[in-house]
Order: structure tokens, then C-alpha cells, then sequence
């Protein structure tokens, strides 16, 4: 790229080379958008609007034709004469008059029925015209519309009766997939042809009606005619013609050694397109007109905008020179030099450019003075985040140590109940063993060992959601098996069952056991809980014990048929000291359980929910990892 030691030499050069390309760009812009619009113009509102006339007329014709030759083969005298195994001389005269009736009525070349059990071709006249047979060529379109079961088909063929060539329009009697014979009309093909001259938009123009694999059926040059068009295009316009929309516009395709524009619409529902071929240059004369007038409009604007970007650059490279002089120097600590008059009174974008360069030279000023008074406080700052890393020391070494109380509480507190209710509950035992004489007091020194029994669960449980919310305890990791883990709680409860509740093990159903890496005392603690919780809550019933894996979790489940919380407070299951209210004949216990169970789950790293209904029972889940890392 050429470059200039000159700012005015530059900006001409950029500036003009920038217009010049912007101009040229826009007007090819132009150009094909003009192009793109008149195309559109001729393939919207003339191509298609003429495709759609000329298939309008088509349509009518043919589809009177399908309508005549549907009205044959649904006819109830063709049916059981072509259908019936046995001859039946007045259902072929009543059906061979009504095929008479129709060819004078409507005027068609030729009408007729073929029955497929004895391939006998009738026509117009009582006339029995053929025997069709697999090894006569003239014959292979009556097979071919049966092995292909599509209902309707077209056909062109040459008539020996009438000694011309016709479309014929076959339709299948009876299902398609179980057919009796074919019956249908045939139809001039010059009435045909004379429609796609009257419709053709240049003398060049063809015009062909195909069927859906392409071959052709109605052309006016008769060679063309049982052609497909696979012998006269690439493969993909064949594709695309045959699976295209039903109005569709294939640009530029190659045709004679000419290209050409293709213009293709359905002919009704029956699969069959009308296709126009027309040559692009018809179409294009006026076209490249606009791209001669484009060429010279870009030339005569380019020397327009070499011109005007000169005189601009002139009036803008002085200014830029001197605000270039004036930063160099600041660059260099004159903070003393000033923009000129001059250019600050200017009321263009070099004026405004001038004052922004007078106020950023201000504003330098007061921003070194700044930074000096700024570079004082970050000394004072530094001093004072020292002392403040000092105090956050200590406080970190007093948090370890308030941890090394807690622990220290939490031992010694655990000493000091268990001590005095071992030895409560161990005087109330041998109260109990000595006193089997007299029933009162034995029976008062079982209540004390039952309730020191409670009270010292609920002591226990106390320190422990202490110890779980300090921090203090830590997982002990082993390995052990899910299923053993489930039948150690289950006989754990066994003894507390009464007849009118059920312990299901459904883990024994599970054909591979889960080796599980994790704390077991706080697993079996857990689980212990929630089997405990289901017996409580289960007048009657039953209670569910099973484990399914997630990923890499390992999920029990503890399901009971008891009393159910509402929806209401299983938010607050979890919180300690909670208890369920919806059965008053159950207050044991202080409500730690099932906080307990979801500290010991977050410990392991797992999750704890449940599922409840009132009245049907609830299902408790926790799931653990397979394996905790140590």
C-alpha cells in the first residue's frame, strides 16, 4: 500500500480510495439488487403467473379426464363384472353401454376397462379391442399402473385403433394394493399442445408436462415426448424438480449449450408438474443496459470524490500537524505549551478536537497533583493493612482455640451426665431385679430405668447436634456393605415390632451387593433413625427398607404406610426439636432425630428429602457417595 510522509497526501489517498470503493461497492449493490428485482419481477409475476394459467387450463382438462375415468372405476357394473370370477353377460352389457354413454356424452378420443382376470381391453362401440399381455410392448403400461398401485397415472401412447398418439388417464379399480382392472379416457394431445403455445413467453420457450419420475408426457416436438429429462440435465435439477415445492424456480442451469431458466408448478394432486424452459437471455437485455450506465456513473463519481477529498484534506491536515507538535512536547514534560486560538474558535470537529486537547492538558495537571498526594495516602494505607493482617492473625489463632474448647465442652459435658445416669439406671436395674416380689415397686423402678433410658438418648442426641454443628465431628472412613448395614438395623428393631407391623427388606431382592467407602456409625445412625421414626409413625402397617444407585451415590429409602406429615411442615422436619402434631399419642423423644440425620448426611457429603402424604404414609431418602476421599 502506498504510503505518504504527508498528512494531506494520505488523507486524500485514504479518504478517496475509501469513497471510491464505497461507491463502486453501492453501485454494483445496485446493480444486482436492480438485477435481483427485475429477475424476480419476471419469475414472480410472469414466469409463475403464466406457469399458473397455463396449468389452470391443463388442470381442468385433465382432471375431467381423472374425474371421467374415477366415475368408471367406481362403477358398480364394472365392479362385479370385472370382479366376479364367473361371466355375466348383463353386468357386462349394462357396463359396457355405460362406457358407450360416456365416450358420445363427453366427447373423448378414446374411453375403455381393462379387467385384470382376463386382460380384456373394452372400448367405446361394445368393441373388445385387445387382449393385453407381459409380452406385447404395446401393452406394458397396463402393468406397470398396477405394479406401481398408485391410484391414477398418466400415459402417452399411440393409438392403433385411431391411428394417433394420446395422453391416456388410467386409474385402478377397486384398492390399489387388490386390483380388479384399470379404467380410463383418452385425450387429444394437440389440444394439449396448443395451450403450451398459446402460454410460451418467447419463441424459445418449452414447455413439457412430466410425471414425477421425470419422463416427459406432452411436448410439441413429438421426439421429446417418453423422454426422461435425466438425458437432458445434470442429476441435481432432476431432484430438485421431482422433490421441490409445489411452484418452484431453478436459476441458471445448462440447456443446449445455453443457460437457461426453469420454471416448474404441481398439476393438481395427482404428482404430475408442468415444467417452462425459457432462455436467460430473453429475459436480460434490459439488464445489462443498467450495468453500462452503472460502469460510467462509478467512473465520472470517483473523479468527483478525488477532487473533493483533496480540498478537504487541506483543510484538516494543517490543524492535525499542529495538535501533532503540541503532544510531542507534553510528551516530553512541557506541560507549559498552549493550543492556538485559532483552532479552539473553531466550530467543526478540529475545533472541538483543539478544546478537548487544551482541557486534557488541564486536566494532566490536576491529575499529576493528584497522584502525588495519592502516592502519600498509599503509604499511610500500607501501615495501616499491616496492623490489620496482625489483628486477623489473632483472631484466627483465638478461632482455633474456641474450637479447641468446644471440643473440650463437648468431652467433658458428655462425662459429666453420662457418669450420674449410668449410675442412676444401674441402682434402678437391681432395684428392679431385687424388688420381683412386690409388683409396685419393681414397676416404679422400671419406669425410672425407662425414662434415665430416654433421657440419657435425648442427652446423647443434644451433644451430638452439638458436636455436628461446631464442626467437631469428622467422618471415620471404612468400607462395609450396603445390604449387611440394612439387616443390622432391621434386627436392631426386631424386637420392638408388635403383630400388627411389618419390617420388608427389599434390598434382599438386589442381585449385586454395594461395597460403600464412608463413615459407617453415622450411616447406621442415620438409618437407624429414620427405621425408628417409620415404626413410631406406623400404628399399623408396614415399614420398607431398600437402596438404589444414582451416578455415583448410593440412595436408601425408608418407606411406611403410617400417619404422614402434611405438606405444610415438611420444610421443618429437619430443624431440631421439631416433632410431628398431627397424632397426640405420640410425644417421645425431643425432635433431634431427623436433624441429626440430615448433619451426619452433609458431613458425608450427601442429601436427605422425603415424600408425605397425610393419611398414606411418608418415604424418607438420603443419599451418600460410593467412596469419600480422605
Amino acid at each position: 500500500m502506498l504510503k505518504f510522509n504527508s498528512i494531506k497526501h494520505n488523507l486524500v489517498l485514504t479518504v478517496g480510495l475509501f469513497v471510491i470503493l464505497t461507491v463502486l461497492a453501492l453501485s454494483w449493490v445496485h446493480y444486482f439488487s436492480v438485477r435481483k428485482s427485475i429477475l424476480s419481477e419476471v419469475y414472480d409475476n410472469q414466469l409463475i403467473a403464466i406457469l399458473r394459467a397455463h396449468q389452470s387450463d391443463l388442470q381442468i382438462i385433465i382432471e375431467k379426464a381423472i374425474e371421467t375415468s374415477h366415475s368408471l372405476a367406481d362403477d358398480p357394473a364394472f365392479v362385479k363384472w370385472f370382479g366376479s370370477q364367473k361371466p355375466n353377460p348383463e353386468l357386462k352389457e349394462i357396463a359396457l353401454q355405460k362406457l358407450d354413454f360416456i365416450h358420445k356424452e363427453l366427447g373423448y378420443s378414446t374411453i375403455f376397462a381393462v379387467n385384470r382376470n382376463t386382460n380384456e381391453y373394452w372400448c367405446e362401440d361394445f368393441r373388445l379391442l385387445d387382449v393385453v399381455t407381459k409380452f406385447d410392448p404395446d401393452d406394458t403400461w397396463f402393468f406397470e399402473a398396477l405394479e406401481s398401485k398408485k391410484k391414477i397415472s398418466l400415459n402417452y401412447d399411440y393409438n392403433n385403433i385411431l391411428k394417433q398418439s394420446m395422453l391416456f388417464v388410467n386409474v385402478i379399480m377397486g384398492s390399489p394394493n387388490n386390483p380388479i382392472g384399470v379404467a380410463g379416457v383418452g385425450i387429444d394431445p394437440t389440444i394439449l399442445i396448443d395451450h403450451f403455445e398459446e402460454h410460451k413467453t418467447t419463441e424459445n420457450t418449452q414447455l413439457w408436462l412430466i410425471d414425477n419420475e421425470g419422463k416427459i408426457l406432452i411436448s410439441k416436438e413429438e421426439n421429446e415426448i417418453n423422454i426422461n429429462l435425466k438425458a437432458l440435465f445434470d442429476d441435481h435439477v432432476i431432484d430438485e424438480l421431482t422433490a421441490g415445492p409445489k411452484e418452484q424456480i431453478i436459476r441458471e442451469i445448462k440447456f443446449h449449450d445455453d443457460t437457461y431458466e426453469l420454471a416448474s408448478i404441481n398439476l393438481g394432486s395427482a404428482g404430475y408438474r408442468v415444467v417452462m424452459v425459457i432462455p436467460q437471455k430473453d429475459i436480460l437485455s434490459l439488464i445489462n443496459v443498467i450495468g453500462y450506465n452503472t460502469i460510467w456513473l462509478t467512473i465520472i463519481v470517483s473523479i468527483l470524490v478525488l477532487f473533493v477529498s483533496s480540498l478537504i484534506a487541506r483543510n484538516i491536515s494543517k490543524p492535525i500537524i499542529h495538535l501533532t507538535q503540541l503532544s510531542n512536547q507534553i510528551a516530553h514534560s512541557k506541560l507549559d505549551v498552549r493550543v492556538k486560538d485559532r483552532l479552539i474558535n473553531r466550530h467543526d470537529e478540529i475545533g472541538q478536537l483543539a478544546k478537548e486537547f487544551d482541557q486534557m492538558q488541564k486536566q494532566l495537571l490536576i491529575m499529576i497533583n493528584r497522584l502525588n498526594i495519592s502516592n502519600s495516602d498509599l503509604t499511610s494505607e500500607k501501615s495501616q493493612l499491616k496492623k490489620i493482617n496482625v489483628e486477623l492473625k489473632k483472631a484466627i489463632e483465638k478461632a482455633g482455640e474456641s474450637e479447641k474448647l468446644t471440643k473440650s465442652f463437648m468431652a467433658n459435658i458428655s462425662h459429666e451426665i453420662r457418669t450420674p445416669m449410668n449410675s442412676i439406671l444401674g441402682f434402678a436395674q437391681i432395684l428392679e431385679e431385687e424388688l420381683h416380689d412386690n409388683e409396685l415397686l419393681k414397676y416404679y423402678a422400671q419406669t425410672i430405668v425407662n425414662n434415665g433410658n430416654q433421657l440419657l438418648a435425648i442427652l446423647n442426641n443434644i451433644i451430638e447436634v452439638a458436636k455436628m454443628d461446631a464442626g467437631v465431628t469428622k467422618p471415620l472412613l471404612t468400607s462395609f456393605s450396603a445390604k449387611q448395614i440394612i439387616r443390622d438395623s432391621i434386627e436392631l428393631f426386631s424386637y420392638k415390632l408388635e403383630n400388627n407391623i411389618d419390617i420388608i427388606n427389599q434390598s434382599e431382592t438386589i442381585d449385586n451387593d454395594i461395597q460403600l467407602t464412608s463413615d459407617r456409625v453415622l450411616v447406621q445412625r442415620v438409618l437407624n433413625n429414620l427405621i425408628s421414626n417409620a415404626i413410631k409413625y406406623t400404628p399399623e402397617g408396614s415399614v420398607t427398607i431398600s437402596y438404589s444407585t444414582s451416578g455415583n451415590c448410593l440412595i436408601f429409602e425408608v418407606a411406611d404406610t403410617g400417619l404422614g406429615i402434611d405438606t405444610e411442615n415438611q420444610a421443618s422436619v429437619f430443624k431440631p426439636f421439631w416433632q410431628a402434631t398431627n397424632s397426640s399419642s405420640i410425644n417421645e423423644g425431643a425432635g433431634l432425630g431427623l436433624a441429626i440425620s440430615k448433619m451426619a448426611v452433609e458431613i458425608l457429603g450427601g442429601e436427605i428429602w422425603l415424600d408425605s402424604e397425610i393419611d398414606k404414609g411418608s418415604t424418607f431418602y438420603f443419599s451418600i457417595p460410593l467412596s469419600i476421599n480422605e
